[in-house]
């Protein structure tokens, strides 16, 4: 390492230990600058790129939108872990990030706040450039001072969710007079997830900030450097977001056919019913429902029949993982059967469960991975069983040979067919029926367990599978827990089963993975492996998705990874939302949805207001008035 004198007056000076306080150059190899960083190496868009090929770059600019959010708020600080702070502060509408997620591609980031972006070989560093330009709201210029100080907030004084965000990297380090470098830890992995967390670095203010307590609630607005700052406050209720006319990244290609509205008011309520007729009252513009049975029912009124106000729903391209299931605790001696855990899953009927309660808008969860390269579909691939040829002899047989889909049930009765499948293999695993009831053959045990629950929609949900449950003669209890003694019971696994959400990504953190399903977590406290999955197949699987070099070789691993996960029935997997519901009155546009990579609706960010047609949805209101 070369270490360079520089003059006094330009040395940085911060007293946190974590910052070096002279610039430093790595003789350690690394790429060159570039203007974007992507997880697999390829950049869709050049630097001089016009836009993103998904936004409306001739969308209008002005007017205004409005949208609804349950609950309310109390500050404005999101550096804090105290206080409920509101919709999209932080985020950035107020505040601009060191570069911009690209919706069309996969874990591909483009220059924003930075200019370039280097990152060492070894994955031991990343390095940007600050660009020249930028100021916070008050004209002030955006510095490396300004850098550095919010890298120490971060990661010694903020709230706990930032310091966590932190916490692998080591320090960080001037380079330049405009460029600086993030240390990832010599104890951790080096990841390529780790530099692209950093794109997402939101510098603060340090001359507005050095005034003031980071770790209060403030009900103030704090001063930002995005395309918006926040006015017109009703505390608890309301408050909205109003364009700064000088924003200084206007005109950058990163932002174009971004931030078209003057105005964005949200608005709270603290009753959903209350608020969903506020919307159809025309009091606000925009909702995303997530619940299937207000979506199936809620809507159908005669401005929606007309056309004025609009509900669609649009597939999007984010990984829902296993969303929610019925976790088997594996290291209770009834479930380490495997013939024990498939007929209890076969006695699940999801079908009728999303038809009365769901109204058919989930669809069955038949992967961990659901909606990423990495789900596995039908039979295994010539890749796949080239992968787990070598672990025949530990695998089940229809692991190659069976699609990986569940039985459908019918969606009327009950699924006579399914439990007389699971009575068999019941009897199969020593379960016999006597006197009415399930017990061990050999000791005269009655099968008995407990479903452990929190919340009220599960209870719903469990209800007609203890029904099942009961029908074959086990003594099933289904309890609902209060939230702390749910958090003790999952971090010291008591508890026979439970409803979890096993979350997965579309690019899925290596550790993350190691703590829900691999086995050396699975006698350790407070980790995510809650099935208590012990097996070396699993083990090595998820270490090729973590070392993982291309797309193609990351999803060949993920998918015989899901197999073998698939038929371990360490889960009974319930079922995600078909898509993404968004109900809006149609004065409002927006460019098409629903991309291959695209994982959020881009409501406010890239939708726009439409003068001609406010107009219609305003004189259709008006005839709706006279005919009543």
């Amino acid at each position: 390492m070369t270490l360079y004198c520089v003059p006094k007056h330009l040395v940085s000076c911060l007293a946190a230990g974590c910052i070096l306080l002279s610039w430093i150059v790595s003789d350690l190899a690394a790429s060159e600058p570039t203007h974007g960083f992507s997880y697999f190496g390829d950049l869709k868009y050049p630097a001089d790129m016009a836009h993103f090929d998904y936004v409306n770059p001739d969308a209008p600019q002005g007017g205004g939108t409005s949208l609804g959010f349950v609950g309310t708020f109390n500050s404005f600080n999101h550096l804090s872990d105290k206080g409920v702070v509101g919709a999209y502060v932080g985020g950035s509408m107020m505040f601009d990030p060191l570069m911009r997620t690209a919706e069309d591609q996969h874990g591909t980031y483009y220059a924003l706040l930075a200019d370039s972006v280097q990152v060492a070989d070894d994955l031991s560093w990343v390095q940007y450039t600050l660009r020249d330009g930028g100021h916070w709201h008050d004209g002030t210029p955006i510095t490396i001072d300004d850098i550095l100080w919010t890298f120490d907030l971060y990661k010694n004084r903020a709230s706990l969710g930032l310091r966590s965000s932190y916490r692998l990297i080591d320090r960080m380090e001037q380079t330049g007079p405009r460029s600086f470098r993030f240390v990832f830890s010599d104890k951790v992995e080096k990841t390529r997830h780790m530099v692209s967390q950093t794109a997402g670095f939101t510098p603060m203010p340090k001359h507005y900030w050095e005034t003031r307590d980071p770790t209060v609630t403030m009900i103030e607005p704090g001063l930002g450097s995005g395309p918006y700052r926040i006015v017109d406050i009703d505390p608890g209720r309301s408050y909205t977001f109003k364009r700064v006319t000088d924003y200084w990244a206007n005109d950058l290609n990163t932002n174009r056919g971004y931030f078209n509205f003057d105005t964005i008011e949200v608005m709270y309520f603290f009753d959903k019913n209350v608020m969903l007729q506020a919307l159809k009252a025309g009091v606000f513009d925009y909702y995303r429902d997530q619940n299937e049975a207000d979506v199936a029912t809620a809507y159908e009124i005669e401005a929606k029949r007309r056309g004025l106000l609009k509900k669609e729903t649009y597939q999007m391209g984010n990984s829902f993982g296993m969303h929610y299931g019925l976790v088997f605790n594996l290291r209770r001696p009834l479930f380490q059967d495997i013939r024990v855990r498939e007929a209890l899953t076969l006695a699940y009927n999801f079908e009728w469960q999303n038809r009365v309660y769901w109204y058919g808008g989930m669809e069955r969860n038949h992967s961990h991975f659901a909606r990423s390269g990495m789900q596995a579909r039908g039979r295994p691939s010539s890749e796949e069983i080239r992968l787990l040829a070598p672990f025949r002899d530990q695998l089940p047989p229809r692991v190659f040979t069976d699609p990986i889909e569940f039985p459908t049930n019918d969606t009327f009765g009950r699924n006579r067919n399914m439990l007389m499948q699971a009575d068999a293999l019941l009897k199969e695993a020593g379960w016999i029926v006597r006197d009415q009831q399930r017990v061990n053959a050999d000791t005269g045990e009655q099968m008995r367990f407990d479903i452990i629950i929190a919340y009220i929609d599960h209870e719903r949900m469990m209800s007609p599978y203890v029904d099942n449950l009961r029908r074959l003669g086990i003594d099933v209890a289904l309890r609902r827990v209060e939230s702390n003694l749910m958090i003790n019971r999952l971090r010291t696994y008591d508890y026979d089963t439970t409803m979890r959400k096993i979350y997965t990504f579309a690019l899925p953190y290596p550790n993350r993975m190691r703590f829900q399903f691999t086995s050396r977590y699975a006698d350790q406290e407070n980790m995510q492996n809650y099935s208590g999955l012990k097996d070396p197949v699993i083990d090595f699987l998820v270490e090729r998705v973590a070392e993982a070099t291309t797309q193609h070789e990351m999803d060949t691993a993920g998918r015989a990874l899901d197999r073998v996960l698939r038929w371990q029935f360490h889960i009974i997997p319930d079922g995600h939302p078909v898509g993404r519901h968004l109900v809006y009155w149609n004065r409002l546009g927006h460019p098409p949805l629903g991309g291959e990579y695209m994982n959020w609706t881009g409501f406010p960010h890239i939708w726009w207001y439409d003068e001609e047609r406010d107009a219609r949805v305003r004189t259709g209101l008006a005839a709706l008035e006279e005919e009543q």
